[in-house]
């Protein structure tokens, strides 16, 4: 099995146990490092599967700006390198959305994220993610 095809799995797994109670909103990321990038996995209820698939092509295309890692005040820390790849979607709901996604990201850094990250997903919405516990 391919290491991309085991860690979505892994990573799944862990989400999956958490939200097997029922749908609720969350906001939560596992990150690892990969070479000189952080691939951060991220659940959230403020996108249905549909939307962030959709968010995906356009930012393919260049028809939208890539996801940013900003600080507490909105300052751009990094940016996405590479596809936004939406992985499946999750029992989680936020703002009224009647499910939400898991996608995988990358930031060119070595620098991990801790406890808490915000990514900017539009110019007008920024989602604060915990990290997800063990």
């Amino acid at each position: 099995m391919p290491r991309a095809r085991i860690s979505a799995v892994i990573v799944l797994s862990f989400f999956t146990a958490q939200l097997a109670s029922g749908a609720q909103c969350v906001n939560r990321f596992l990150s690892r490092p990969e070479g000189n990038k952080q691939v951060v996995t991220l659940l959230t209820g403020k996108l249905t599967f549909q939307e962030a698939q959709t968010l995906s092509k356009a930012i393919q295309a260049g028809q939208a700006p890539p996801l940013e890692w900003v600080n507490d005040s909105g300052k751009l820390l990094f940016k996405q390198v590479g596809e936004l790849k939406v992985v499946q979607p999750m029992r989680v709901s936020c703002d009224g959305k009647n499910s939400g996604v898991v996608m995988i990201v990358n930031f060119m850094t070595q620098l991990k994220p801790s406890k808490k990250m915000n990514v900017k997903i539009d110019p007008d919405t920024i989602v604060a993610f915990d990290e997800k516990a063990d």
